[in-house]
């Protein structure tokens, strides 16, 4: 199992590992995990299965992990499908684990305080957990009254990708702190997707400090 080293609140450093998780912690915990950080449809399985493996041993290693998440997506969706939710279940503990959502969300109001006046802070997020703290933490940053910017604007770019012109709108939200330069995320042309499949989840969010 990975193992890796997080903060807790009284500043010591403790080692966390899957190991624990998956064979100590409450079941409906676990369940929790799966459902909210995994975003796992059939999380509940996943849990049943889990708890029922502690009474044979517990799990120990990534391929006993994988193993049980294989048998127990049995022939729904193919191999790709349990290999997407064996995706999902590594996701949901790699996040508790290295505590990744606070981490995230303590950074980006580290960074917005690092910025000069009209610096921005441009971020990158890969799936709907992270993309959803960037959301909430730049709109909390701004100080966002609900007024949006009445003008909306489109930006003409060169595609050095594809062969024309991309264009893509932006929105601005502005605040008391800043202004939001993207109200909709900067997702991947489909060029840039072709070259470059891993981009396809990516979400761009841009942030401009008054």
């Amino acid at each position: 199992m990975i193992r890796y080293k997080i903060v807790i609140p009284s500043g010591i450093f403790a080692t966390l590992k899957a190991e624990d998780i998956l064979n100590s912690w409450p079941e409906a915990e676990v369940g929790r995990i799966l459902r909210d950080y995994g975003e796992e449809s059939n999380w509940w399985f996943l849990q049943e299965k889990i708890i029922n493996a502690r009474k044979k041993g517990g799990l120990h290693s990534t391929r006993e992990l994988v193993d049980l998440v294989r048998k127990a997506s049995g022939k729904s969706g193919g191999r790709l499908g349990w290999i997407k939710t064996a995706t999902r279940v590594f996701q949901a503990l790699r996040i508790v684990v290295n505590d990744e959502l606070q981490t995230l969300e303590n950074a980006l109001y580290a960074c917005f305080d690092c910025l000069s006046s009209g610096g921005r802070l441009a971020v990158i997020s890969f799936h709907s957990l992270e993309d959803r703290i960037v959301k909430k933490a730049f709109l909390d940053i701004i100080e966002n009254e609900g007024k949006d910017d009445e003008e909306d604007y489109a930006v003409k770019r060169n595609d050095k990708i594809g062969t024309g012109t991309q264009i893509w709108v932006k929105q601005k939200i502005v605040g008391r702190n800043g202004t939001i330069l993207t109200k909709r995320p900067i997702t991947p042309s489909e060029d840039e997707e072709r070259l470059n499949r891993r981009c396809r989840s990516a979400k761009l969010r841009v942030i401009q400090k008054h």
